[in-house]
């Protein structure tokens, strides 16, 4: 031992190069998941540089998931086949974390701008031209008791899970021309959900692109009226027409807020002037 003392490390010095603790070595030999090279007539446990690399495999499998059990029958049947067949599901495995951190990633974004827009917005009315954008539609609104027909969005938001739509982007809720003109603010046509990527969704539909009458209406839900009255008058008074749907975003809710004076819905009404 004495003529190749420097090949080795004590336990201490081996937990430190790997950045873990002492009693985690000792429990994985323990459980013979990983065994100092060496062990001396004294107790002394010495471990080779080349296990170094072992130990990374176990604690990258660990990072990623695998029970030490599995690690274990790894280990012991480890050869070229099995490593290949294992670092290909696992890199499988990854690349759906990585996926799903990116859609959370996005998700956070996503609401962050909403509550900042919501937070710092106002009373006043404004036109703006705007960029097409897609959307998926629910199935056709039907009318109901309620508010909402509730089937019809429940329906919507399992879709829009099953296809990895939930990107963060509130459900939002339109109005055909027809109900805005006849001041049926209630009289919801569909539902929709934004699309950050064009794929083959299920009732994908353009956003036209053109100037839009956009307004906040500020509180609970049963105030919305309000704001729509408020941009119906202004587009009578300004030489404006409605010429297409009006576009509903909840930008602040229940998840932001549990004060119903703190909600914040955005109104876009496409429109034209005369």
């Amino acid at each position: 031992m004495k003529g190749d003392f420097k090949k080795y490390y004590t336990t201490g010095e081996f937990a430190e190069l790997c950045g873990i603790k002492k009693k985690t070595l000792f429990h994985y030999d323990d459980i013979d998941l990983f065994k100092p090279e060496k062990v001396m007539s004294n107790g002394y446990r010495y471990y080779s540089k080349y296990q170094l690399e072992v130990f990374n495999v176990i604690a990258v499998l660990k990072e990623i998931g695998m029970p030490l059990k599995e690690i274990k029958k790894f280990l012991d049947k480890r050869n070229p086949e099995n490593t290949l067949q294992l670092l290909k599901y696992e890199k499988e495995q990854v690349e759906k974390e990585i996926h799903n951190l990116k859609r959370i990633q996005k998700l956070l974004e996503v609401k962050l701008n909403l509550i900042e827009v919501g937070i710092n917005s106002t009373s006043e009315l404004v036109l703006e031209e705007k960029e097409e954008e897609y959307i998926v539609l629910s199935n056709p609104v039907n009318e109901t008791e309620d508010d909402y027909d509730i089937e019809t969005y429940t329906e919507h938001i399992k879709y829009c899970i099953d296809n990895d739509l939930d990107y963060g982007y509130p459900v939002g809720s339109i109005i055909n021309k027809e109900n805005l003109i006849n001041r049926r603010f209630d009289k919801y046509s569909y539902y929709f959900s934004k699309v950050i990527e064009k794929k083959k969704y299920k009732d994908l539909v353009l956003k036209p692109k053109g100037l839009y009458l956009v307004g906040y209406s500020h509180g609970y839900y049963d105030k919305v009226y309000k704001a729509y009255e408020k941009m119906i008058k202004y587009i009578e008074e300004n030489n404006l027409r409605i010429n297409g749907y009006s576009y509903e975003e909840v930008l602040i809710d229940e998840i932001a807020s549990s004060i119903g004076d703190d909600f914040v819905i955005k109104i876009s009404i496409k429109v034209d002037k005369n």
